[in-house]
């Protein structure tokens, strides 16, 4: 398995600014001995991952190319996502759901119920304003900058917030990739949405995790842990580097 993990952190050593790399400064990004490199890159050449080009820099093969039309063609962010989402609502017997940009709205393209019969549901395929509740906010919070404002100069007039203090807020969300939500969008609901990352770093969609905010209140930090590892593990199966950590020794 360790070896498995280094071949994986050579393959993300290289990125769109650095897509040629000597063996040394593959070695330093990934923390590992020089010997240990070369073995691993070499076996990599072999297979046909990398390319050594005549300078003795490698780089990626069009190989990946050709798997990565294969997971283009065969894989959506419902089938990376829908086991994990699976596994946190059997974890937490809440409602899990997963959550896109459509226009201006949130829209639930995936969610997985709660068991139990005090619950919070939400429907599939229902929308919602982007400034409303901890999945939109999220979603908003890394739409770019331009459709961002075009949303917030036009929020409602009784609004809770205004629009510097919404800004504040989607900025923090920004940074912390995740928001936290009592009351805002249903009457004595909690909600904890984080954001999902493409393979542009992009925080294209929203894992939500929504409950009674009476029964969910004490498990409120176990449960934001829970929500933060899946937002790892879903978004490095999307491609995301936001999140790829070197392999040492």
């Amino acid at each position: 398995m360790r070896a498995v993990n280094r071949i994986f952190s050579i393959l993300d050593a290289f990125t769109a600014d650095r897509t040629k790399l000597a063996l040394q400064e593959i070695g330093d990004r990934i923390q590992l001995s020089k010997a240990t490199t070369f073995r691993l890159v070499n076996s990599l050449c072999g297979a046909g991952y990398l390319v050594k080009l005549e300078d003795q820099r490698y780089c990626l093969s069009m190989k990946l190319v050709k798997l990565a039309g294969v997971v283009a063609s065969g894989l959506s962010v419902r089938d990376m996502a829908r086991p994990t989402m699976v596994e946190i609502g059997r974890k937490t017997g809440e409602t899990v759901s997963l959550n896109a940009v459509v226009g201006t709205d949130r829209v639930c393209i995936d969610v997985v119920e709660a068991e139990s019969r005090l619950t919070h549901i939400v429907n599939l395929g229902e929308h919602a304003p982007l400034f409303y509740g901890a999945t939109g906010k999220v979603l908003l919070a890394h739409l770019p900058p331009d459709e961002q404002s075009a949303i917030i100069s036009a929020l409602p007039a009784d609004f809770s917030m205004e629009s510097a203090e919404l800004k504040a807020r989607l900025a923090q969300i920004r940074k912390s990739y995740y928001a936290v939500t009592k009351s805002e969008r249903v009457a004595g609901s909690l909600a904890i949405s984080v954001a999902l990352f493409d393979m542009d770093d992009r925080g294209m969609y929203a894992l939500t995790l929504t409950g009674p905010e009476e029964r969910m209140r004490d498990e409120q930090e176990c449960n934001l842990a829970l929500m933060l590892q899946a937002q790892k593990e879903i978004s490095l199966k999307m491609g995301a580097g936001l999140f790829s950590a070197a392999v040492c020794d």
